[in-house]
């Protein structure tokens, strides 16, 4: 893995993508470089009433950019970092230890991947499925991503654009109170997996968002005969 730094970080953009969500850009210090891999993260310090608090929030971006990075941040209520960081100016600076974790893509050999998300859970699939497509592209590649409304949904022309000019790539899009009109998947992403995934065996699966869709992602993937080792985890 690659050592991480605390560097001071400057923010370059702000913008609102789904309901309280924002996709922020942050530049480095003159100078220097990010290395990462797809699917690490970024842990923020950031102080209040004298109390240094930490938070941390993967990649979007992909590893050539090496002079800035992108992440998703999701306002919450009583979350100080996040709100901190969704209200931030640009020029507004921040501390930084990166890069940081193991939830990184493995090599898939012959298999399919599949990715299951909700929220802003997707944020690590971002890197993950550009490093597929650019180094194994024949590689049927699926990503599910579970929201409650539409206006909840993360970009969603930009994968349903990448559907259409990859081959190999399915976009699953499932909205847990579908507004009417809404034709895509409805339920939760575990209700998608056992209608269009029934059989695993030949997978490697990447589950991340909160701890108990991810709990009961990851059971459900042993009843969908997943193989022991390729069933890859992170918890929000």
């Amino acid at each position: 893995m690659i050592p991480p730094r605390k560097l001071r970080v400057t923010v370059i953009g702000n913008e609102p993508v789904a309901r309280d969500i924002n996709f922020l850009r942050f530049t480095l210090p003159p100078g220097e470089t990010l290395e990462f891999l797809a699917g690490q993260y970024a842990t923020f310090f950031v102080t209040k009433e004298e109390h240094v608090r930490t938070k941390s929030y993967s990649f979007t971006s992909v590893p050539e950019n090496k002079d800035f990075f992108e992440l998703l941040v999701k306002r919450v209520p009583y979350g100080y970092t996040s709100n901190l960081l969704c209200d931030a100016e640009i020029g507004d600076t921040f501390d930084v230890l990166m890069p940081l974790g193991q939830f990184v893509l493995k090599e898939p050999g012959n298999r399919s991947v599949l990715f299951v998300a909700t929220g802003t859970g997707l944020a690590p699939f971002f890197p993950m499925i550009h490093e597929l497509r650019k180094n194994h592209a024949s590689n049927r590649t699926s990503l599910v991503v579970g929201c409650r409304f539409t206006e909840d949904m993360i970009m969603p022309e930009d994968f349903a654009a990448l559907e259409k000019s990859w081959q190999s790539f399915s976009y699953y899009p499932v909205l847990s109170r579908p507004e009417d009109g809404w034709t895509g998947e409805q339920g939760h992403v575990q209700d998608v997996m056992q209608r269009r995934f029934p059989d695993l065996s030949n997978f490697d699966i990447y589950i991340c968002g909160v701890p108990e869709m991810v709990n009961q992602v990851k059971d459900l993937c042993v009843q969908l005969k997943a193989p022991a080792g390729h069933v890859y985890v992170e918890r929000y």
